[in-house]
């Protein structure tokens, strides 16, 4: 397993922050420098800023597509090594003390995944994803299937099929990155989660103070924002449904 971990050069505070949590967990890992979103101008050739607007509805925000092209950028190199598995983490984590032995004991499980999901959000106590869990791999966490979209990309495992998938088809940018990588059904490939998360985002680090600055003043107006996006994630939630339990049942078929 190789980790990466992506950081923008100016975040000197976020890097020794993470630094200090991958050293205590005896990980090594390569430095990705994350694009900069002010250093990027449109139109841009991996952005489709129509879909955006119209999928996302909010305005065009260029530090999600900073960190959307940072995490393809890091799955790239990945697919230049010859290592079967990458953990990647954003620079704002903090990891439950056990974190090697929860992903070793999740890959040794039985129950195949292409990609497992690690992080939740700031609140420790607060499930993301509407977490079905599947089997108990370590002292009270579980593997699980999430049947609701699961928000942030703070760390998360993900093999060579997945890291394929992801660069060949959603090269460019039409949702940020944790929508668009959340959509299991257009990769046909396997995404499972740990519940409870044993990665959660720094406080301090998150809220209020991130480099991307996704806030609602991005959010157009409720009469522009509901007339697509609102048909749109329906029929999103829908397909999600639908494959989950199609995959719940191949999962409990095979074990």
């Amino acid at each position: 397993m190789i980790t990466y971990l992506i950081n923008l050069k100016r975040a000197n505070d976020r890097l020794v922050s993470a630094k200090k949590v991958l050293d205590k967990a005896g990980i090594n890992f390569n430095l990705e420098e994350a694009v900069n979103g002010e250093d990027l101008s449109l139109p841009h050739k991996n952005f489709s800023e129509l879909k955006y607007n119209l999928f996302h509805g909010k305005k065009t925000n260029l530090g999600e597509l900073g960190c959307y092209l940072s995490h393809l950028n890091v799955l790239k190199k990945f697919l230049n090594t010859t290592e079967d598995w990458a953990l990647v983490c954003e620079d704002d984590i903090e990891f439950h003390e056990d974190i090697l032995e929860i992903i070793n004991n999740a890959l040794c499980s039985g129950i195949n995944f292409d990609l497992l999901r690690l992080s939740g959000g700031s609140n420790k106590n607060k499930e993301i994803g509407l977490p079905l869990k599947l089997k108990k791999i370590h002292n009270g966490f579980f593997l699980s299937l999430n049947f609701g979209f699961k928000s942030g990309t703070g760390c998360y495992l993900i093999n060579r099929i997945a890291a394929k998938n992801i660069t060949k088809k959603i090269n460019s940018m039409s949702l940020p990155i944790d929508h668009a990588m959340d959509r299991d059904w257009v990769f046909n490939h396997r995404s499972l989660t740990i519940s409870p998360a044993p990665v959660y985002l720094k406080e301090e680090l998150h809220l209020g103070n991130s480099y991307i600055q996704a806030k609602s003043e991005y959010k157009f107006p409720f009469y522009k924002r509901y007339w697509i996006m609102a048909p749109y994630r329906f029929i999103n939630e829908l397909l999600r449904l639908i494959y989950k339990i199609l995959l719940y049942i191949k999962i409990k078929i095979e074990s």
